[in-house]
């Protein structure tokens, strides 16, 4: 059913990871069987008194073609699919068997927590509250009943997780650097190649580097503050004045983790709230904040925001003088004047100018197009003439460029690890499985 590039990419068919997962596909909508179940069904398994029906089998089969991006099976496929999903369930049930007679248990907040993450995932990738409600009103269930099919589903998993933990012992894999380069040598061609990359600098002057506009969006963002601090809702607010697209949410970013924020004067304010607490006007390229934090996890790292933004508006006048600014500094580099200084010295992209610039290695297809255009003229040490964005100017030295090519045997030996490792884990736990099927009663009746 899969090929041997397929397996590289999600991971070894019989791995310890793909056999901990079946069961629960996290985020991902799944709850058909429980509404298939309460109509008629059948008892495919017992494993001790821990009955396995078919929906159980059919809906582990929905999960694996959603995780490994496949459809339309044949017959004879689909038939061993199903029997390997029952395989993995029984698998599963055993695994939970030997943990509830080692005594290892999950808590029920810990279980709660990661149902909780995995409804808001399916929310996301629905598109939103609205959309996750019609689809649970497509499936006939409610909110609860799903968080009770998730809930079952995580606790075990988080079982199997801990007992593999207590039972196998992952220091005495030994894995040596020649199982490395014999995995390279057979794999090779299974990776694709390394992308193009580029090492770029850049000085960046933003609009709001033009006191007159700054000052004019500062007063609005000001305002704004103290309607706030006068008793008016922030989301109202955000609604009505906000100049960021999350304005027609009241300004929610949702659950994220501070760091993929790609700010650090933004993330650095957030982090520094109280639950409740709204920031002081904090200013990035984009313009002026203000951030209120609605809640916080500590046990993922996620915060869950709420902003408005008033954009820097700069008049024809305020971006001419920005313009000309980039220019003056343009020259200065053309004279000779050293780019990580200057853009120590100008930028206003606080956090590449603390590195002189540098924006590290990046691959070219996933630079914006204008950015890829400018590029193809370049040669190594050269930089572009002053480039025009939405919101600023910019100037962008190439450092260095590789062509795309086939990853070389260091680039990819910690990759090549965990494959070893996940094909050695994957044999001691087929392993240890049949030891469990001798210890538990298992029947497997005709499917």
């Amino acid at each position: 059913m899969t090929n041997g590039k397929m397996q590289t990419r999600t991971g070894i068919h019989r791995s310890v990871i793909a056999a901990l997962l079946i069961a629960v596909a996290s985020a991902v909508w799944a709850p058909q069987a429980t509404a298939e179940k309460e109509l008629v069904d059948e008892v495919v398994a017992v494993v001790e008194d821990e009955a396995i029906f078919r929906t159980d089998v059919e809906q582990a089969v929905k999960q694996f073609l959603i995780q490994r991006g496949v459809a339309n099976l044949s017959a004879e496929e689909t038939a061993s699919l199903r029997t390997e999903a029952l395989d993995e369930l029984i698998n599963n049930k055993l695994v939970v068997a030997k943990a509830n007679r080692l005594g290892i248990t999950v808590s029920f907040a810990e279980v709660q927590a990661a149902v909780d993450r995995a409804i808001e995932e399916n929310k996301r990738q629905l598109g939103g509250e609205a959309a996750f409600n019609r689809q649970l009103a497509a499936e006939g269930l409610t909110l609860e009943g799903l968080k009770k099919l998730y809930r079952e589903q995580i606790e075990n998993r988080m079982l199997v997780e801990r007992v593999l933990a207590a039972e196998i012992d992952r220091s005495t894999l030994n894995i040596t650097d020649e199982d490395l380069r014999a995995a390279y040598a057979a794999r090779k061609d299974e990776f694709p190649d390394r992308p193009a990359v580029v090492h770029l600098a850049t000085i960046y002057l933003g609009m709001e580097s033009s006191e007159t506009a700054q000052e004019a969006a500062f007063g609005q963002i000001k305002d704004i503050q103290r309607r706030i601090e006068n008793g008016e809702d922030f989301g109202d607010l955000a609604k009505a004045l906000s100049e960021d697209p999350s304005a027609e949410t009241g300004g929610n970013l949702g659950k994220l983790k501070l760091e993929d924020l790609g700010n650090e004067e933004f993330a650095k304010a957030a982090d520094a709230l109280s639950i409740g607490e709204v920031s002081d006007p904090v200013l990035t390229p984009f313009g002026y904040h203000l951030i209120q934090l609605v809640g916080r996890d500590r046990q993922t790292g996620e915060v869950e925001l709420r902003h408005i933004l008033i954009r820097i508006k700069p008049a024809d006048n305020d971006i001419e003088s920005v313009y000309q600014k980039a220019t003056d500094i343009h020259q200065q580099l053309t004279d000779g004047a050293p780019f990580d200084s200057m853009a120590v010295r100008y930028s206003t992209d606080t956090e590449t100018a603390s590195k002189g610039g540098d924006l590290g290695w990046l691959r070219v297809a996933e630079l914006p197009d204008f950015f890829q255009e400018v590029l193809r003229d370049l040669q190594p040490g050269q930089m572009s003439q002053v480039l025009r964005e939405p919101t600023g100017f910019r100037i962008v030295k190439l450092i260095d460029r590789e062509d795309s090519r086939p990853y070389e045997y260091t680039e990819v030996s910690d990759d090549l690890r965990k494959i070893v490792e996940q094909e050695k884990l994957a044999a001691t736990y087929d392993d240890y499985l049949a030891g469990l099927r001798d210890e538990f009663y298992v029947e497997v009746r005709t499917q």
